[in-house]
């Protein structure tokens, strides 16, 4: 056996990336094992458990482009309907853009380049929350991530005066995916576009004109049949869609959002560092190619407060920012290669960075499987399992239905009632007791029922009592 043939072919840079991908690949599905769902999670589900006519209905009616749902209903239909498959489904396209993307990058720019882009995508926070969430974020940031990878390569071209009709296209495919999976997927896409009609009304080259205006003309042929199902589903939605309010405090949080990892120190340094470095790029005019992909995600901030002002109401939270995550870490990974450079390829600051990348990434990590592999939904379902009858009912009162929106999933067949009508459930009638609505329990012996206590069960983020009610 050549033993050093080995070692060769391992420290070869494209054996580095292979590897760490692969890496990535089995740490994004370690965490899909487990049916540990939020409200968000188990409404996506719940839907697409439907028939292909419900979906199509409960789709339209969403606010949502419909990429995830149809996606997802098929792969159902051929694997079998499980939280497992859907958080396979969810987990596929951060898998693709560590290996796509990081190929791509070091072809575009070189191993350091791609090898730190390769490790933000395993260790920045919410890639490995969002990766798994039954939700269409994850595609969302494939979208982005890849359109931002061609993005390099445009302006690759733009500077040289040339046109690349292969980055062109996968750039303009990339961006109509993004329309097709997620309103901010497209914003941030549509981002890339603005910069690039900057970019090259300052070069003033023709034929730069020429191929966007083809790639856009193209870009809004293949949107329009979303653009008709976004119209119909604003109008519907347009009475009742409305987030959390915003303000300047929240636009502060919103900022530092890409760098939350629950540490605020941790957090703190990383925000320091790749600000340091976009502020340095900027004084030293290193990349620009870095500092437009960085300042994606905050053009998509001011866009969703902008258009949350317009309307009078808030629509836009931190986690649309989701899809523009990978956008602003190819950002990073090249304004960071760029800095060590200058440096004259200092070990010390690889090091520092290298560390850094280390420590979140096992953080994040570390969040990530706590949350998903939490206790409390085996217990709950070895309870309902044992104990449930296809006749059972249950009363639940609470601010925002999140809890009966998840027993949707987990026990479709549970039939919600109210007071009123609890004497037509013929099997068990239990109560969920949940915070602030104690008061309601009291109602039970006015209807005729004795309440006998259960247990507590939680969740994901939910908890709540449990009551047996007896009738009297």
């Amino acid at each position: 056996m050549d033993i050093s043939g080995i070692k060769k072919r391992l420290s070869d840079p494209v054996s580095i990336l292979f590897i760490t991908a692969l890496f990535g690949s089995i740490l994004y599905i370690s965490l899909i094992y487990n049916d540990n769902l939020w409200v968000d999670e188990a409404f996506t589900a719940s839907l697409i458990r439907g028939s292909w006519p419900e979906v199509i209905r409960d789709t339209v009616a969403d606010t949502l482009p419909p990429f995830y749902n149809f996606a997802g209903k098929f792969l159902t239909e051929i694997f079998g309907y499980s939280s497992l498959i859907l958080k396979l489904f969810s987990c596929l396209p951060m898998i693709l853009l560590i290996f796509l993307g990081g190929r791509r990058v070091f072809n575009t720019f070189g191993f350091r380049t791609a090898y730190f882009f390769e490790l933000f995508l395993l260790s920045m926070p919410y890639f490995f929350h969002y990766a798994v969430e039954i939700r269409m974020y994850s595609w969302g940031m494939f979208s982005c991530g890849m359109a931002a990878v061609f993005f390099t390569e445009i302006i690759d071209g733009t500077d040289s005066g040339s046109v690349n009709r292969s980055s062109w296209a996968a750039f303009t495919m990339f961006t109509v995916f993004s329309g097709y999976i997620h309103h901010f997927a497209l914003i941030a896409s549509g981002m890339m576009w603005l910069i690039i009609l900057i970019y090259i009304t300052v070069k003033k080259e023709a034929s730069l004109f020429r191929s966007f205006a083809v790639s856009l003309m193209l870009f809004l042929i293949l949107y329009l049949p979303c653009l008709f199902l976004t119209v119909k589903q604003i109008q519907n939605a347009s009475s009742y869609f409305s987030m959390s309010p915003l303000s300047f405090g929240t636009l502060l949080s919103d900022i530092r959002y890409p760098f939350v990892t629950h540490i605020t120190i941790l957090s703190a340094v990383l925000l320091i560092l790749a600000f340091a470095a976009a502020v340095y790029s900027l004084l030293k005019g290193l990349s620009i190619k870095g500092l437009m992909l960085f300042s994606v995600i905050y053009l998509t901030l001011l866009f969703g407060y902008g258009v949350s002002l317009a309307a009078g109401k808030s629509l836009f939270t931190a986690r649309y920012l989701s899809p523009a995550l990978p956008v602003l870490w190819l950002g990073a990974a090249i304004l960071f290669d760029c800095v060590i450079t200058t440096f004259n390829n200092n070990r010390y600051m690889i090091t520092i960075l290298i560390a850094l990348i280390v420590i979140t990434g096992t953080v994040d990590y570390r969040n990530a499987y706590i949350s998903e592999y939490a206790p409390g939904v085996e217990n709950m379902k070895a309870f309902f399992d044992d104990n449930l009858t296809p006749r059972d009912g249950y009363l639940i009162f609470e601010d925002n239905y999140e809890i009966e929106l998840c027993f949707r999933y987990y026990y479709p067949e549970l039939k919600k009632t109210d007071w009123e009508n609890a004497g037509n459930i013929q099997g068990n009638l239990w109560f969920f007791e949940t915070d602030g609505f104690k008061k309601e329990l009291d109602k039970a012996e006015k209807y005729g029922y004795n309440p006998i206590y259960i247990g507590d069960f939680s969740f994901d983020r939910y908890s709540f009592s449990l009551y047996r009610l007896e009738r009297a």
